[in-house]
């Protein structure tokens, strides 16, 4: 089996299927995985072929009602996709299908995964980990896939040791990157880079619990410190001395 993980979705990818696909990276991410995350079409071979090994096709919300009678009010699933993002009021540097996602987006779409079996549809968004199929047809629980990756990869629970923890909060455009970048090297230059957890944090869904309404956000150690915007290195390290208790940058 591969030592991987894979989520299956539309492409481009819908809110559904890139809301999965940040969450699954986020949750490696924060568990220091060396692990690959991949999204693929349902239209490939390699899409085809996991659905095949249950007697399936790959499909999405609307080809099971295609297959079988689905009440589905398609009208409230186009506002939802297509309006403000329903969940989270989240203005942001780097926009994503991601942020159009909300719980209101998977219970409209709920009949279609509930008739996905009688269609012998393996419905959009899928999540596969080491080559098994663990769950399809909507974003399943945070909570709930961080113990799948655990329970696949042999992860120990969390210590809750009491190490600092830097993170970056976006979903990966330049200025999130840069400020990822500018605060590594603020911690390299202060000499505590080996001491500091830094980490990237991906999933809006998380954002949106940290209050985070523009990215890039910068927090410490649980405490939001800034968002929407690129401090200077000055500015970060006042923060690091502010915030962990530690000497600013030299210079």
């Amino acid at each position: 089996m591969k030592h991987e993980i894979v989520i299956i979705g539309t492409e481009p990818p819908c809110p559904r299927c890139d809301y999965l696909t940040r969450m699954v990276r986020d949750i490696v991410e924060v568990m220091q995985l060396d692990v690959p995350v991949r999204h693929i079409a349902y239209t490939s071979n390699e899409a085809l072929r996991i659905a095949s090994e249950s007697g399936l096709l790959p499909g999405t919300a609307k080809d099971v009602a295609k297959r079988v009678a689905t009440e589905v009010d398609w009208d409230n699933i186009y506002a939802l996709t297509d309006g403000p993002s329903p969940g989270h009021d989240q203005a942001s540097c780097c926009g994503s299908a991601a942020q159009k996602w909300s719980p209101a987006l998977d219970e409209a779409l709920r009949p279609c995964q509930e008739k996905s079996g009688e269609a012998g549809i393996m419905m959009t968004p899928v999540l596969v980990i080491k080559g098994k199929r663990v769950h399809d047809g909507c974003v399943p629980d945070r909570v709930q896939v961080a113990e799948w990756i655990r329970d696949a990869f042999d992860v120990a629970p969390s210590s809750g040791s009491d190490e600092e923890v830097i993170e970056i909060l976006g979903v990966g455009c330049q200025k999130c990157d840069m400020l990822h970048a500018r605060v590594a090297t603020v911690l390299t230059e202060m000499g505590i880079a080996e001491k500091v957890k830094l980490k990237k944090r991906s999933d809006p869904g998380y954002f949106a619990e940290k209050g985070v309404t523009m990215t890039p956000g910068l927090v410490i150690n649980g405490q939001v410190v800034s968002m929407g915007r690129l401090p200077d290195s000055d500015q970060i390290s006042q923060k690091l001395g502010e915030y962990l208790g530690l000497p600013k940058k030299a210079g």
